[in-house]
């Protein structure tokens, strides 16, 4: 490969077959090398390859400040997280989180501490990334001997989720307690009629996080021409619709949102699954 760009000592830029813009990284890549020289291969540690220019750009502006094994164990993290959570993770994660490792490094070396008022709602409704982010915070201490407090393993979830539901970190800070608002209104509608351990449960609260994501983003699902079956669902699931109507109420009060018929009948009927 050619060098297109030097970054700096440890990024370098270049291009493949296809002509796609690919950040290369590796400790002294860039020393003392121009445009046009050809990149050794064993100088080569990690390539980024990232599907538009515009990302591209905003990785390079993100990382060429950051120091290079805040970047390794940024990239360790991904890796990782990627083997758990799948496909769901978008490429926008590297550049949220590798900037969001770094800051958090130097909030721990300057001794500044932040308490997560969302360490609950994460680990509760969340799990899996939230054991993404414990996880993160072992690699952290394997490969730069740091120990975070455990808030830490829910900030780096709420990443993990932002880039899994392609939401800003503002909606991702909201969807958890927005779940807990519903369920919560769940509860206070039929109590001690929910097993939260149950599977029906988890797809529910699955669900109520996709539709967060839908209402906070003003997104909602539009309403159709079938109202034979809104009419059954009301007339047949009437607590059920009782209670989604508790929980309308409940979102308008807390984020002045009008929650469309057609989202209504759809909670109404994941309520009754998790109330029969």
């Amino acid at each position: 490969m050619i060098i297109a760009k030097v970054v700096n000592n440890n990024i370098v830029t270049s291009f493949d077959s296809n002509n796609c813009e690919l950040v290369i990284m590796g400790r002294g890549i860039g020393f003392a090398k121009k445009r046009g020289e050809v990149i050794p291969d064993e100088k080569i540690e990690k390539i980024f390859r990232l599907e538009n220019e515009e990302r591209n750009s905003k990785l390079i502006e993100i990382i060429k400040d950051i120091p290079l094994e805040h970047i390794h164990a940024a990239d360790q993290i991904i890796t990782y997280a990627k083997s758990v959570l799948g496909d769901k993770l978008k490429e926008t994660i590297y550049l949220s989180l590798i900037d969001h490792i770094n800051c958090a490094i130097e909030r721990l070396k300057n001794n500044i501490s932040f308490s997560n008022p969302l360490l609950w709602e994460t680990k509760q409704y969340y799990p899996d990334e939230f054991r993404a982010g414990v996880q993160s915070l072992l690699i952290l201490k394997k490969e730069l001997g740091l120990k975070f407090p455990v808030d830490e393993a829910g900030f780096i979830a709420l990443h993990f989720i932002t880039s899994e539901y392609d939401t800003s970190m503002k909606v991702s800070l909201d969807i958890p307690k927005f779940v807990n608002n519903v369920v919560s209104v769940v509860d206070e509608y039929f109590p001690n009629r929910v097993d939260k351990q149950s599977i029906h449960f988890e797809r529910f609260v699955t669900h109520i996080k996709f539709f967060a994501a839908r209402v906070l983003q003003v997104k909602q699902i539009p309403e159709d021409d079938d109202f034979l079956f809104r009419t059954m669902i009301r007339e047949q699931y009437s607590d059920d619709y009782q209670c989604a109507l508790g929980i309308k109420k409940a979102i308008q009060a807390e984020y002045d949102i009008q929650i469309s018929e057609e989202e209504l009948v759809y909670l109404t009927v994941h309520i009754h699954r998790i109330t029969m």
